[in-house]
């Protein structure tokens, strides 16, 4: 006996499973992608933007509309403008890949979604460990700056441990990288 599903209920099936996997994909994929592709034993801190988290969320919600489109109606149009924005949504997927904070014992990335910065460690002329304290509490941040003048921010989240900014320290001191740190102008 052979089944025949409607084209109207395979995308509306679809289009159930790109929202339920919103918050899964949301808090899983940003990180998954950067342990697993961008996985290097020389990391000392290695961790997906936060924009990635939003992107991958906001994609769902795009493919969801995308899919929901041929349900409402059904004709040539609608599978194009369907396709065109199912496309947009594998975009942004594309999008949420692209950031990510890398520092290593060899070089140190900071990947925005169009704007790469890369020093090796050789090409880092100080490492300067900013603070200051408000009502919520401590806030740190590292500007490495280069002989040419250039810099990359990184501020400090959950992800750096006090092994990680010991780790750093070290490695700025083995490659003769001035370490400054100071409180916040």
């Amino acid at each position: 006996m052979r089944t025949h599903y409607s084209p109207r209920l395979i995308f509306l099936v679809l289009a159930i499973l790109s929202l339920i996997s919103i918050p899964v994909l949301g808090a899983i994929f940003p990180v998954f992608y950067v342990q697993t592709f961008l996985f290097d034993r020389l990391a000392i801190i290695l961790y997906p933007d936060g924009i990635n988290f939003r992107l991958v969320m906001a994609a769902c919600f795009v493919l969801f509309i995308g899919l929901m489109i041929p349900v409402i109606k059904q004709n040539k149009l609608t599978f194009s403008l369907s396709s065109v924005i199912i496309a947009g949504g594998l975009f942004v997927f594309y999008l949420s890949i692209l950031s990510y904070t890398y520092i290593g014992k060899e070089e140190v990335v900071s990947n925005k979604l169009f704007d790469e910065k890369t020093f090796q460690w050789s090409e880092i002329q100080e490492v300067v460990l900013e603070y200051y304290f408000d009502d919520i509490g401590k806030h740190e941040e590292y500007i490495f700056t280069s002989m040419v003048g250039d810099s990359i921010r990184i501020p400090l989240n959950d992800q750096f441990l006090q092994e990680d900014k010991s780790e750093i320290y070290k490695v700025a001191k083995l490659n003769n990288v001035e370490f400054i740190e100071q409180e916040k102008k």
